[in-house]
Parts: C-alpha cells; structure tokens; sequence
C-alpha cells in the first residue's frame, strides 16, 4: 500500500508540474512569419505552382491551382493570420479561406496587400488553410491567387493537442521508469526532467516546427510497448562471446581483403560522378570552408552532422592539395569526397570477415568479405557514385552485430550513429526496441535512448548554434516528400504499378494515397520482424530481419531511388555466415541492384541502358524483389527452428561457440 500510494503521489506531482510547465510556455504572444520561399517542411503546402520572381520589386510569389492549401504551426489561442495577397489580374477574385469547418469570403484585388482574419482557437499543432477561388487558365495553367507571404498569431491557450500528448507521455513513461527498476522519487525525477526538455523546446522557438506533440505520442506509444513487451516476452540472457585471437592466416587474409578492396576502388576515385551528387557535396564543402553556412539549406543540403562535420575536417586538404570546390571539379577534390566511404568499406569487410570467421574458417571468411568488395553496386556506390551508403551502412551492420554485447549499449551507440549520417538509418528501429526489450528488458531500453538522444543531441547542438536548425529539420522531416513520385527509377512494387511514368504518390486507390498504402505496407513488414525477433531473439534472427527491413524499404513504399536496394546486401551477406544458404538471395540482390543501377542512370553504361529499359528485365527484376522480400519474412519463422541454424543456437538463444587451440580465433 505504501509502494501504491506513493506512486498515485508521484504520479499527481508530475502530472501538475507537466499542466503547469506548459501553461507557462504558452504565456504572452507568439508569431511566425513564412514567405512562399520557406522550406517545406516549415510550412507544407500542396495545390500552388512553383515560386516566381516579382516583377516589379524583389521578392518572390506563388500562384494557387484555384485551391490552394497552407498548414503553418499554430501558436495556440486565438488566431490572427495576416496574409499578403493578390488577385493576380486587371480585376477583383472572391477568395474562400476554410479552416476547420468554419469559411470566410472575401474579395482579393490586384496588387499586393495584407488581408488580416481571426480565427477561434485550434486543438492541432498545426493548421490547415485552404484558399478556393475560381481558376482561370493562361499558357495552361490553372490560376486562382497570388500568395505572397503568411504571418500567423496567438497567445496564452496551447494546443489541446499537447495537454493530451504531454498527459499520455508522462504517465507511460513514469510506469516505464518504475518498471525499469527505479524508486517512485527517481522515476517522477527522470520524468521531470523530460517535461523540462520538451518545455524548453517549445519555449526556445521550437513549437514553430509543429513536432512535440508527435514526438510525445511516438515517445509514449514506445513506452507502452514496452511495458506489454516486458509482460508477454520476458527478457533472455544473451549469448556469451568469447574473445578473439588472431592467427598469421588471419592477418594475412584481413590484408589480402584490404588490397583488393583498393585494387577495385582505387581506379575508379579519380572517375566523374555521372550524376553530379559529387559536385553537390563539394560545393557544401565549399560553403563550409567560406563560412556560408547558411547556404546549405537554401541550396538544398540533405546531409546530417556525421556527413557534414566530415566534409567540413577534409575541406582544408582540398585548398592544400589545390582543388577546387565548384565546377568544374579536379580530380583531387573528387578523391577527397570519395575518402569517407572509401574508408568506411575497409572497417565493413573487416567486420564482415570478423564475424564470418567465427562461424568457419580462413578461408570461407576471406570469401565472405571478397564477396562484399567485388559487388558492382558496392564499389560503384563508394569508388565511381561517390554516395555515401556504405558509410550508413557501417554503423548500422555494427548495431545489428552489437545487439547482444555490452548490454547493447554499443547497439544504440552504433545505431544513433547511423541516423547522424542518413535519415534512412531508421528503417532498424523496430528491430533494435524489438531486441533490446527481449534481452535487456524495459532498462536495457531506457540506457538505449539515454544512449541515442545524447549523441544526437551533442553532434546537432552545432548546427542548431550556427543557425541551421531549420535545415537540420527540413533533412529529416523533409525526407518524406522530399521526390514526391510513385517511384524513382526502383525496381520495385511501383514499377510493377506504373512503370517508368512520372505519377504523383499522392494519388489515391480505393481511398487511400499510394504513399499511405507504401507506408503499411512497410509497417505491417516491420511489425512481422518485430514479432521474429520477440520469438526466436538470437544474432542470426536480427541479421536476416534487418535485411528484410532493408529489402521492404527498398520494395515497398513510394519515393525510392535506385540504388536502395543497397540497403539489404551486408545484412544478408552476415548472416549467410551461419546459413550459407542465403547466399543465394544474396546473389540474387546484388544482380538486380546492378541491373537496377545501370538501367536507370544511362550516364554510367550508356549503350547499357536502353537495352535494360526496352526488355522485360525491370519488370522481372520487381518481381523478383518481391518475391525475395517475402521468402526471408517466411525463412525468419521457419528456419530458425531447423537443423541448419539450430546447431549453432540453443533453444533459449545462447550460442556455442567451440573452443580453439591457443592462438587461433574460437
């Protein structure tokens, strides 16, 4: 009783701190300001053609389709918007403004003026501005009025939306905490502390991206999770590793691998990048050394901190060596470039060949690794693209291998690492709660994000600083939209949909967006991982979740580009070290990437690609992804039951690994 009553204490506590901080915050008077040349994901728009210059004074406009739509963050309390508006034309336009059930009309005449509304308060963090007039069409195209630019207002109420979110958030992650093992002062402490953090964002400006109240229900829908999780799975030890030792064999193999990763890269460093992304990173290397960094959102940068901070620590060896950084590009700049994933492959073939040599010889781990190297679409990605997948993919395979090892605090360090680098890092995150919550349990899960947020949070804290936060944010939010088409040459289920078409992922079948259908059904791959995982949680169900993770992302949703494929292959190719049947697949993926690759993107094989493009070949390589995707979600519920892996498993996951001679790897 005493445990009960000062739990339903603590619990009364924070949630009066968690009402009473956030009232504090939405005190006084907040505005922001938007012109039709803020990134998109500040203020989302959609029904307006694309930004055009005044003519008779600097500045910059939008026309609406005739229906346009705004959605600014909302400031909470009654509204006031002002807008600056025209008709556009000779004569007046009757405009329409809808917002959450309630329509105004007014007349927009020509020239531009500001047009100030007052609307009721909203319980969104954001709001949803529709703007309807009646079309006219010039040179084809359906005109409604002139948008200029958006102040919206609000004082003293927040949205009703955050008191739900903050309420929600509070009482699961105080349950977590508690369960995680931590007395009711510490757990209502940790709390506070985290009511403090989102406070402080809302306060420092930070309500103008419209995320905490999603951040809050994500934060405390994991934190639920967890708890059912912990009830219904309960934590298993891990498997116990014992340490390494290296043979002359080993280190003459690990250098012979090394040499022939040179001997395949090394030729093609000095290569044009036929696409012209590596003329896009020098030139952000450039703005970086002359101090502009306020250019790289307005010239649409897309890189994170691990990526920028690298381009900014080579950028002096550019000047040093005398390159340039702007077109046309000196062979020395493009080595430069390519350096980071050049090196990045090295460690994966020495991790590849590491974990494969635990599981075989000298021989069948120098295989493995050889395997990666000779891949086309890894040594072009590295040595001829210039892309930097391969530097995503290092720490990511690094967080699958890690999960079982140091309480997987190394995992969510490796994992964290990876979303410093690409946004696309995330398509692990149900693997690694799935892993974590069924070895380590609900504090093996609270370290982990301890663990994460602080490595992102000190290596963002920079950018923030200089003034990019914006930036940062339109990289991460804005890579949802970011190529707003069924498909970007991938070979995959939307090829199989619409081909080699330019279709907007905005239109709709059976009453949903093809980017909503792409997005369940990677959820519901996702969610059969996540169940494998709970299963059977050993090394060798993680390594072929992960790559059915990275298969789904390629194969499934909308807006994917070529090269995605990528994605799937190390994970495949590890865990083909404890069933080499998976080589297959493998072999399988590696053909239909470098197909994919060069049937896409004609400046690589020029003579190649049209070939590719009038046969059957991509339609039968989506196919085959297709079909590869689902034989690895059914092989993660059947194989980890059969003779081949279950000699090396025990039932309850832990491994046994033979003991060696002295001096040799066990």
């Amino acid at each position: 009783m005493r445990r009960i009553v000062a739990d339903l204490i603590a619990l009364l506590l924070v949630l009066t701190t968690a009402f009473f901080g956030l009232g504090l915050v939405y005190s006084g008077q907040r505005s922001a300001a938007f012109d039709v040349m803020a990134l998109p994901a500040m203020l989302p728009t959609s029904g307006l053609h694309a930004v055009e210059t005044l003519a008779d004074r600097p500045g910059f406009f939008r026309w609406t389709m005739g229906e346009g739509v705004l959605q600014p963050p909302n400031p909470g309390g009654r509204l006031v918007l002002r807008m600056r508006l025209s008709s556009g034309i000779d004569g007046p336009t009757r405009l329409e403004l809808a917002a959450r059930g309630l329509s105004q009309h007014f007349v927009v005449h020509p020239g531009l003026r500001k047009y100030y509304v007052l609307l009721p308060p909203h319980p969104g963090e954001r709001l949803t501005l529709i703007l309807r007039s009646p079309p006219f069409e010039i040179k084809g195209r359906q005109l409604g009025v002139v948008v200029q630019s958006l102040l919206v207002s609000g004082q003293e109420r927040p949205p009703a939306v955050l008191f739900a979110a903050l309420f929600f958030a509070t009482v699961s992650w105080y349950a977590l905490l508690r369960r995680a093992g931590l007395s009711a002062p510490l757990a209502a402490a940790g709390v506070l502390g985290l009511q403090i953090a989102a406070c402080a964002w809302q306060a420092a400006g930070a309500w103008r991206y419209a995320l905490l109240g999603n951040l809050l229900f994500l934060g405390g829908s994991g934190a639920v999770g967890a708890l059912l999780i912990g009830r219904f799975w309960p934590p298993l030890p891990p498997p116990i590793w014992p340490p390494l030792a290296w043979s002359r064999q080993d280190r003459l193999a690990s250098g012979g691998l090394l040499a022939l990763a040179l001997a395949c890269c090394l030729p093609w460093l000095t290569a044009p990048d036929p696409v012209g992304d590596l003329e896009l990173s020098a030139r952000w290397m450039g703005f970086m050394m002359e101090g502009r960094f306020a250019d790289l959102s307005y010239y649409g940068c897309d890189y994170l901190p691990i990526n920028l901070a690298t381009l900014w620590l080579l950028g002096p060896l550019v000047s040093l060596l005398g390159g340039t950084y702007y077109d046309p590009l000196p062979a020395v700049t493009r080595v430069i470039v390519k350096l980071p994933s050049l090196v990045a492959l090295l460690f994966s073939v020495a991790l590849i060949y590491h974990w494969a040599r635990r599981h075989g010889g000298v021989a069948r781990a120098a295989l493995f690794g050889a395997l990666y190297i000779v891949a086309p679409p890894v040594w072009i990605n590295v040595a001829w693209w210039g892309q930097v997948d391969v530097l995503l993919t290092l720490p990511m395979a690094a967080a699958v291998i890690w999960l079982d090892r140091w309480q997987g605090r190394g995992s969510w360090l490796a994992w964290a690492t990876g979303l410093l680098i690409k946004a696309q890092a995330i398509v692990l995150a149900p693997l690694i709660y799935a892993a974590t919550l069924r070895r380590y349990g609900p504090r093996g899960f609270v370290e982990g994000i301890v663990i994460a947020l602080s490595l992102i949070v000190a290596l963002s804290t920079p950018l923030v600083l200089l003034g990019e936060g914006p930036g940062l944010y339109q990289t991460v939010v804005g890579s949802v939209g970011r190529f707003p088409q069924v498909t970007n040459r991938a070979y995959n289920l939307w090829w199989l949909v619409v081909g080699d078409q330019r279709v907007s992922d905005l239109t709709e079948w059976a009453g949903m967006s093809y980017r909503t259908l792409g997005f369940l059904l990677v959820g519901t791959a996702a969610l059969l991982v996540m169940l494998a995982v709970l299963r059977h949680p050993h090394p060798h169900t993680y390594l072929v979740g992960a790559a059915a993770l990275g298969l789904a992302f390629f194969t499934l949703p909308t807006q994917i580009h070529e090269r995605y494929a990528f994605f799937a292959l190390p994970f495949l190719l590890l865990a083909s070290a404890v069933d080499p049947r998976l080589l297959l697949p493998y072999a399988v993926l590696v053909l239909n990437a470098t197909i994919n690759i060069f049937g896409a993107i004609g400046s690589f094989t020029p003579d190649l690609m049209p070939l590719i493009r009038d046969s059957a070949l991509p339609e039968v390589v989506a196919w085959v992804n297709l079909a590869t995707l689902i034989g690895l979600l059914i092989y993660l519920y059947i194989a980890p039951q059969g003779s081949t892996v279950s000699q090396r498993w025990d039932n309850d996951g832990q491994t046994r690994f033979p003991r060696a001679p002295a001096g040799r790897i066990s």
